[in-house]
């Protein structure tokens, strides 16, 4: 991000950021971001993809509740280590969760009872 001629490293999201924004309809999360606050995205009912940069490790509480159009999550980090309750509460019912293979067990269980249906599927990409 450039401000003023001078170069910042974006490197989270803060609390309620984005929260009930309804002009969002895709999410990019660059590589330096570690942290999506509590709520950031919460109610952004456009929303209906989002790519996780390779530097995430955080998710939380709360970060994409209903956003209802939401069909496909991709997740380029393998540093992945928190997810907060109900951040994926209210997403589409049929919704994709893509994370890298080699992390799709350990994934599996951090992503269990955070609010998706049933129905959502976590796969390798």
């Amino acid at each position: 991000m450039n401000i003023g001629g001078k170069t910042f490293k974006v490197t989270a999201i803060s609390e309620n950021a984005f929260k009930n924004n309804k002009q969002i309809t895709n999410i990019q999360i660059g590589d330096h971001v570690k942290t999506i606050g509590k709520s950031a995205f919460e109610k952004c009912s456009k929303v209906t993809t989002i790519n996780l940069g390779t530097g995430v490790t955080e998710l939380g509480s709360n970060a994409f509740k209903n956003c209802k159009k939401l069909n496909t999550i991709t997740i380029k980090s393998t540093k992945l280590q928190k997810v907060g309750k109900n951040a994926l509460k209210g997403i589409k019912a049929a919704a994709k969760i893509k994370v890298p293979a080699r992390k799709l067990q350990k994934y599996k269980k951090l992503f269990k009872n955070k609010g998706q249906g049933k129905r959502v599927k976590i796969l390798k990409q």
